[in-house]
């Protein structure tokens, strides 16, 4: 066996203190327990590290009951029903009298259309919340594995992709311990708030 000048230098060094045997090169119990006692500690480091350092992976949840009732009006092109699921808004009234700019976005003038009812009428959904404040959320429902498709893990945070196409965003307020639909999912068309 050949040994390194490295190696021989550490071999004297661990001789002078006491750590190998007596006319051996097999180290000391003393060694191995420093030696083990390094490697905990280390491994711990790097775990502690790792911990530290890792960002939640960005997770979507399946509707609620209520919610699914709401989409599914939306879906059915039931403006009174939706209507009724929503909080006391002008636009659950706009809805409700089928106003001309908010049928277009919510319902679409055709199949297809980039409109909320297309992203909602293909389930399973998927539901992105984002809080505003303890009150208020935006939600983010996506189509079928639409949420999945778009993330990416060199980026930190949710991907959204486009809006009308890749989800549909809709505003919840709570009211009386219930989040109702405040905005008919406008948001969706919403212009993008510009980077600071």
């Amino acid at each position: 066996m050949r040994l390194s000048t490295f190696t021989i230098a550490r071999l004297a060094a661990d001789a002078r203190r006491g750590m190998l045997r007596p006319g051996s090169l097999e180290p000391s119990l003393e060694l191995l327990t420093d030696m083990n006692a390094r490697l905990v500690l280390v491994a711990g480091l790097a775990g502690l590290s790792a911990a530290c350092t890792a960002t939640a992976e960005p997770e979507c949840r399946e509707a609620t009951a209520s919610e699914r009732a709401l989409f599914g009006a939306i879906v059915a092109h039931n403006e009174d029903g939706a209507a009724d699921m929503m909080a006391d808004t002008a636009q659950a009234r706009r809805l409700r009298a089928l106003d001309p700019e908010i049928e277009a976005q919510v319902f679409g003038a055709r199949m297809g259309d980039r409109s909320v009812r297309t992203v909602l009428m293909r389930p399973p959904l998927c539901l992105y919340d984002e809080a505003l404040t303890n009150e208020e959320r935006v939600t983010y429902v996506f189509p079928a594995g639409r949420f999945e498709q778009l993330q990416n893990p060199e980026i930190q945070g949710a991907e959204l992709g486009v809006a009308g196409v890749d989800h549909a965003a809709c505003r919840f307020v709570a009211q009386n311990g219930q989040w109702r639909l405040a905005d008919a999912c406008l948001a969706t068309f919403a212009p993008a708030a510009p980077a600071s």
